[in-house]
Protein backbone atom coordinates (compact mmCIF):
# COMPACT_ATOMS: atom_id res chain seq x y z
CA UNK A 1 0.00 0.00 0.00
CA UNK A 2 1.41 3.54 -0.52
CA UNK A 3 0.20 6.71 1.29
CA UNK A 4 0.40 10.37 1.19
CA UNK A 5 0.84 12.10 4.11
CA UNK A 6 -0.98 16.03 3.97
CA UNK A 7 0.70 17.07 1.18
CA UNK A 8 1.89 21.20 1.27
CA UNK A 9 2.67 24.01 -0.60
CA UNK A 10 5.73 26.56 0.09
CA UNK A 11 3.86 28.95 -1.73
CA UNK A 12 3.82 30.87 1.69
CA UNK A 13 7.75 31.98 1.15
CA UNK A 14 9.14 30.75 -2.69
CA UNK A 15 13.05 32.55 -3.28
CA UNK A 16 13.60 31.28 -6.59
CA UNK A 17 16.64 32.62 -8.47
CA UNK A 18 16.75 35.73 -10.43
CA UNK A 19 18.39 36.30 -14.11
CA UNK A 20 20.88 38.89 -12.68
CA UNK A 21 23.99 37.81 -10.58
CA UNK A 22 23.90 36.97 -6.87
CA UNK A 23 20.34 38.50 -6.73
CA UNK A 24 17.36 36.15 -5.95
CA UNK A 25 13.36 37.35 -6.07
CA UNK A 26 10.92 36.77 -3.09
CA UNK A 27 7.37 36.11 -3.41
CA UNK A 28 4.97 37.65 -1.12
CA UNK A 29 2.18 34.69 -0.07
CA UNK A 30 -0.03 33.70 -2.21
CA UNK A 31 -3.78 34.40 -2.36
CA UNK A 32 -4.90 30.50 -3.36
CA UNK A 33 -2.81 27.73 -2.91
CA UNK A 34 -2.15 25.41 -6.22
CA UNK A 35 -4.41 22.34 -6.52
CA UNK A 36 -4.28 18.67 -8.09
CA UNK A 37 -7.84 19.01 -10.62
CA UNK A 38 -10.74 17.62 -8.63
CA UNK A 39 -8.45 18.47 -5.32
CA UNK A 40 -6.69 16.33 -2.64
CA UNK A 41 -8.88 13.55 -3.05
CA UNK A 42 -8.58 13.05 -6.61
CA UNK A 43 -4.33 13.43 -6.20
CA UNK A 44 -4.93 10.28 -3.51
CA UNK A 45 -6.96 8.66 -6.43
CA UNK A 46 -4.37 9.35 -9.09
CA UNK A 47 -1.07 8.00 -6.84
CA UNK A 48 -2.77 4.95 -5.73
CA UNK A 49 -3.81 4.09 -9.22
CA UNK A 50 -0.19 4.89 -10.69
CA UNK A 51 1.94 3.54 -7.78
CA UNK A 52 3.65 0.56 -8.07
CA UNK A 53 5.54 -0.50 -5.08
CA UNK A 54 8.47 -1.92 -6.34
CA UNK A 55 9.56 -6.11 -5.82
CA UNK A 56 12.57 -5.86 -4.57
CA UNK A 57 11.63 -3.23 -1.67
CA UNK A 58 8.92 -4.30 -0.13
CA UNK A 59 10.65 -5.02 2.96
CA UNK A 60 11.55 -1.23 3.03
CA UNK A 61 8.79 0.89 4.19
CA UNK A 62 8.86 4.90 4.78
CA UNK A 63 8.36 8.33 3.33
CA UNK A 64 9.86 9.81 0.04
CA UNK A 65 9.73 13.61 -0.49
CA UNK A 66 9.55 15.07 -3.89
CA UNK A 67 9.75 18.84 -4.18
CA UNK A 68 8.75 20.20 -7.50
CA UNK A 69 7.57 24.12 -9.04
CA UNK A 70 4.05 24.31 -10.03
CA UNK A 71 4.49 26.85 -13.23
CA UNK A 72 2.22 29.64 -14.10
CA UNK A 73 0.52 27.54 -16.41
CA UNK A 74 0.09 24.53 -14.31
CA UNK A 75 3.09 22.58 -15.56
CA UNK A 76 4.95 20.63 -13.17
CA UNK A 77 9.04 21.38 -13.24
CA UNK A 78 12.18 21.24 -11.56
CA UNK A 79 11.11 17.61 -9.64
CA UNK A 80 13.33 16.39 -7.25
CA UNK A 81 13.90 13.60 -4.79
CA UNK A 82 14.48 15.82 -0.82
CA UNK A 83 14.22 12.92 1.26
CA UNK A 84 15.65 9.81 -0.07
CA UNK A 85 14.18 6.37 0.90
CA UNK A 86 15.74 3.99 -1.60
CA UNK A 87 17.05 4.69 -5.04
CA UNK A 88 13.91 2.42 -6.32
CA UNK A 89 11.20 3.93 -4.14
CA UNK A 90 12.83 7.57 -4.86
CA UNK A 91 12.51 6.40 -8.69
CA UNK A 92 9.00 5.07 -8.87
CA UNK A 93 7.45 8.69 -6.54
CA UNK A 94 9.74 10.84 -9.10
CA UNK A 95 7.65 8.47 -12.07
CA UNK A 96 4.70 9.37 -11.14
CA UNK A 97 4.63 12.83 -10.29
CA UNK A 98 6.45 13.24 -13.41
CA UNK A 99 3.35 11.39 -14.80
CA UNK A 100 0.91 14.00 -13.02
CA UNK A 101 -1.49 16.21 -15.62
CA UNK A 102 -1.01 19.98 -14.89
CA UNK A 103 -2.24 21.33 -12.07
CA UNK A 104 -4.47 24.49 -11.23
CA UNK A 105 -1.63 27.16 -10.14
CA UNK A 106 -1.82 29.45 -7.39
CA UNK A 107 -2.80 32.59 -7.56
CA UNK A 108 -1.72 35.94 -6.06
CA UNK A 109 -3.98 39.01 -7.28
CA UNK A 110 -5.81 37.11 -9.50
CA UNK A 111 -3.19 36.31 -11.75
CA UNK A 112 -1.05 32.87 -11.50
CA UNK A 113 2.31 32.52 -10.01
CA UNK A 114 5.17 30.10 -9.93
CA UNK A 115 5.34 28.25 -6.47
CA UNK A 116 7.62 25.50 -4.58
CA UNK A 117 5.38 22.46 -3.22
CA UNK A 118 6.63 19.26 -1.64
CA UNK A 119 4.73 15.86 -1.53
CA UNK A 120 5.82 13.62 1.00
CA UNK A 121 4.40 9.93 -0.45
CA UNK A 122 4.37 7.01 2.42
CA UNK A 123 5.41 3.38 1.16
CA UNK A 124 4.10 0.90 3.42
CA UNK A 125 3.42 -2.65 1.64
CA UNK A 126 0.58 -4.81 2.52
CA UNK A 127 -0.55 -7.74 0.74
Amino acid sequence: MVTLSNFRSNAQKTTLPSSSKNKSVVLDPVSVDPSFPGGQKAFYKFLSKNLKYPEKDRETYGTVIINFFIEKDGSLTGIKVAKSLSPDLDAEALRVIKKSPKWIPAMKNHKPVKVQYKVPINFIFSE
